[in-house]
């Protein structure tokens, strides 16, 4: 079973609080990236050669989202999908570059920090507590 489905049956409240987009926005992106992705494939069908991969598409994005949300390292991220952290790596910049161009953004930071009418994603900077010199 899929990290996805297993995140899928959660109550509403708990999958937005989990991955900070409710489940319909999420599953709207999924079909936005798929049909991206598909006309990606009909321009250049060479891209379609290769091994097929064994991640789902839901479980690209939901990886993603875990990084941008809770800023977990790819090592965690990798465990947690059952891949390899380079893959994770992969993967996430990967769909993070096909939002780019789905959400129609001009750079990797407004996907950050724009406030995006169809998106939500809670990805702020979280201050972190270092000690004081002397």
């Amino acid at each position: 079973m899929s990290k996805f489905e297993n995140v899928k049956q959660k109550k509403p409240q708990d999958f937005l609080r989990d991955v900070g987009i409710s489940l319909e926005i999420f599953l709207s992106l999924v079909e936005k990236i798929d049909d991206f992705i598909k006309e990606q494939k009909e321009k250049n069908p060479m891209t379609n050669r290769g091994l097929k991969p064994n991640i789902s598409i839901e479980d690209k994005l939901l990886l993603t989202i875990y990084y941008l949300r809770h800023y977990m390292t790819f090592e965690k991220l990798g465990e947690q999908f059952c891949i390899s952290e380079s893959y994770a790596n992969k993967i996430f910049h990967k769909i993070t570059n096909i939002l780019i161009k789905v959400l129609k953004l001009k750079s990797r930071n407004e996907l950050l920090n724009r406030d995006l009418g169809d998106v939500l994603i809670d990805a702020t900077e979280q201050p972190i507590e270092r000690p004081k010199k002397k």
